[in-house]
C-alpha cells in the first residue's frame, strides 16, 4: 500500500502576504493514477482535513501551521503501508515536509518514503542529503510513480525507474533524469477528488483566486514555452506546452458543477493562452454547452495572443477575471531575466481586457540581481500607468531566487544561497524587511520601501481615478462574501480571518 500525504500549510500574521491553500491538485493526479494502475491506496489530506485548525510555527513567531498536527498525521497512516508519498510544490513548505518525512520514519523505519512535485526536483540532492526521503520524482509524476511502487514491491533496482534520484547502498546520489513529459494528457484520468475532502476546500473558498463563489482548481494545459530565468519552470517541465482537448476539458467542468455544486473554476496553468485557436475553440465549447460558470486565470497568463475578439469571446464564456506578469517595466531588466514581453503590446492587451469588462490583475517583481535604480524607476512609471489605465490589482513583489530556476543555480555557484529553513520560507516574508536584497546595487532596506512606495502609487491613483469602482468592490466583498479584486481578497483576510486565527490560536 501506498499512503499520499499532503503536509500542513504556512500562514504569517504580519505583512501584506496572503494564503489560502489550494486543493492539492497534483497530488489529486498522482491518486488517479495510482488508483487506475490497481495499487492500494490512501490518502491523508493534513491541510484540508484541518482547515481550521491554526497553530505555532516551532521556529517563526510571526507564523502559523494550518492544518493537522504532525502526530495526528502520522497515527493515520495505516500500519500495512510500504509506501509513503508526499507533496512538496512550493519550496517554503519543505520545512513543514521534512518534520513529516521525519516523523514517519521514526514510526516506519522499512517505509519507502517519496518525495513529488517541484521542489524536490529542483533540489534533489539537498533532500536526499537533508532528511529521511529516499527517492525524489523529478518532474511529471503520474508514470513514474505507478512504475517506482511496482518496482519496489518487486525488490527490483530502483535505476530502473526512469525520472528518480535516490541513494544507492553507499550513500551516493543517483538519479535516472527527468521523467519523460506526458503527451496524452487527455487519456490521463481525472483528479480523484473522491479521496481528499474537496468540499471543505469549497465551502472555505480555499483557492488563490478571487472569491468568485465555490470554486474548484483546474488544469487546462501543461507546461510553458518560455525559458524566463527566474521561474523553475524549464527545469520541472522542460519547454513543452501541452493543451488538454476543449471538450474534454468542459466536460471536466460540468461534472464538478453537477457534483460539487461549483459556480467557478481557478485555472492553475503555467500560462493558459498561448495558442489562439485553442483558446477560441475553448471559448466555443463553453458557450455552446451553456454551463453558466465563471473561470478565472489567478496565476498569469501571455498577453501575445489577445485581441478584442478573443477578450469578448472569453467574456461571453465565464471568465471574469485574468492576470498578466510584465514582471519589470524595464526593457532592459526584461532582456536580462529572458521575460520576452513586448510593453508597447502588453499595454495594449491591458486595454482590450478592461474593456471586455475583465478584472485584470498585474504581476511586478522586483530586485533582480541586475536591477538597478533606473530599471526601478522604469517600473514605478508602468506601475502608474497601468493604474491609470484600469487596472484592477498590482502585486509586487520582491525578487526570491526559486529553487531549479536559472537565476537560483547561479546565485548558488557564487555562494549568495544558503540552502536552510530560513531560506526556504524566504518568500514567506516577500512584503517585510526580512526577506534579503538579492540586488547588487539595491540594499534591503531600499528594496522595501520601494516596494511599498509602488504599492501606495499605484493604489493611490487607482482608486482617485475609480472611487465608485473601489468602494463596490469592498462592499461586496463585506456584505455578500464575493471578492471581485486582490485588494477586496486582502482587506477580508486582513480584518476578519487573520482575527480568527489569532483566537483559534489563543483557544487552542
Amino acid at each position: 500500500m501506498i499512503t499520499l500525504i499532503n503536509p500542513p500549510s504556512i500562514k504569517t500574521l504580519t505583512g501584506l502576504q496572503m494564503q489560502s491553500p489550494n486543493p492539492p491538485l497534483g497530488l489529486a493526479y498522482i491518486a488517479a493514477a495510482v488508483r487506475d494502475a490497481g495499487i492500494p491506496y490512501h490518502v491523508i489530506d493534513a491541510t484540508g482535513e484541518a482547515l481550521d485548525f491554526i497553530t505555532a510555527y516551532p521556529t517563526r513567531d510571526n507564523f502559523r501551521i494550518q492544518g493537522m498536527k504532525l502526530d495526528d498525521i502520522i497515527r493515520r497512516i495505516p500500519p500495512e503501508t510500504r509506501v509513503i508519498g508526499l507533496h512538496c510544490n512550493f519550496s517554503h513548505l519543505w520545512p513543514l515536509t521534512r518534520m513529516v518525512a521525519e516523523r514517519a520514519r521514526d514510526v516506519f523505519p522499512d517505509a519507502l518514503i517519496v518525495l513529488g512535485g517541484e521542489h524536490g526536483t529542483a533540489v534533489y540532492e539537498h533532500v536526499l542529503g537533508n532528511s529521511p526521503i529516499d527517492v525524489v520524482v523529478s518532474g511529471e509524476g503520474e508514470e513514474t510513480i505507478v512504475n517506482l511502487v511496482r518496482t519496489h514491491e518487486a525488490g527490483d533496482d530502483l535505476a530502473s525507474v526512469t525520472g528518480i534520484a535516490f541513494l544507492d547502498a553507499a550513500g551516493a546520489v543517483k538519479t535516472t533524469g527527468l521523467s519523460a513529459r506526458i503527451r496524452t494528457v487527455d487519456e490521463l484520468p481525472w483528479p480523484d477528488w473522491d479521496s481528499f475532502p474537496i468540499r471543505e476546500y469549497i465551502d472555505r473558498h480555499q483557492i488563490n483566486g478571487m472569491n468568485l463563489g465555490r470554486s474548484m482548481p483546474l488544469l487546462a494545459t501543461r507546461g510553458c514555452p518560455y525559458e524566463c530565468t527566474f521561474c523553475s519552470n524549464p527545469f520541472m517541465w522542460t519547454r513543452r506546452y501541452i493543451t488538454r482537448d476543449p471538450k474534454l476539458l468542459v466536460d471536466e467542468m460540468a461534472h464538478y458543477a453537477d457534483k460539487y455544486a461549483v459556480v467557478n473554476f481557478d485555472f492553475q496553468d503555467l500560462t493558459a493562452i498561448v495558442n489562439y485557436r485553442w483558446a477560441v475553440a475553448l471559448c466555443e465549447e463553453m458557450i455552446a454547452r451553456g454551463l453558466n460558470v465563471t473561470w478565472q486565470l489567478p496565476s498569469g497568463t501571455r498577453a501575445e495572443v489577445f485581441d478584442d475578439r478573443l477578450l469578448n469571446l472569453m467574456y461571453e464564456a465565464g471568465c471574469r477575471a485574468l492576470s498578466f506578469a510584465p514582471e519589470s517595466g524595464s526593457p532592459e531588466m526584461l532582456k536580462t531575466v529572458k521575460k520576452q514581453v513586448d510593453l508597447g503590446a502588453l499595454i495594449g492587451a491591458m486595454k482590450m481586457a478592461i474593456r471586455a469588462k475583465l478584472k485584470l490583475s498585474c504581476f511586478i517583481v522586483i530586485g533582480f540581481p541586475n536591477e538597478q535604480t533606473d530599471t526601478l524607476r522604469a517600473t514605478m512609471k508602468l506601475i502608474r500607468r497601468m493604474a491609470l489605465i484600469g487596472v484592477h490589482d498590482v502585486s509586487v513583489t520582491k525578487f526570491v531566487p526559486y529553487p531549479g530556476s536559472e537565476l537560483f543555480r547561479e546565485l548558488q555557484e557564487t555562494g549568495k544561497i544558503e540552502m536552510d529553513d530560513a531560506f526556504f520560507v524566504t518568500p514567506m516574508d516577500f512584503y517585510t524587511t526580512d526577506a534579503p536584497s538579492y540586488a547588487n546595487a539595491i540594499s534591503t532596506r531600499r528594496l522595501y520601501r520601494t516596494m511599498m512606495w509602488m504599492f501606495v502609487n499605484f493604489y493611490v491613483i487607482s482608486f482617485a481615478t475609480h472611487p465608485i469602482r473601489t468602494f463596490k468592490v469592498l462592499f461586496t466583498a463585506v456584505t455578500q462574501g464575493v471578492e471581485e479584486s486582490r485588494y477586496a481578497k486582502w482587506f477580508v483576510d486582513r480584518f476578519f480571518t487573520r482575527r480568527k486565527w489569532r483566537q483559534m490560536t489563543q483557544d487552542g
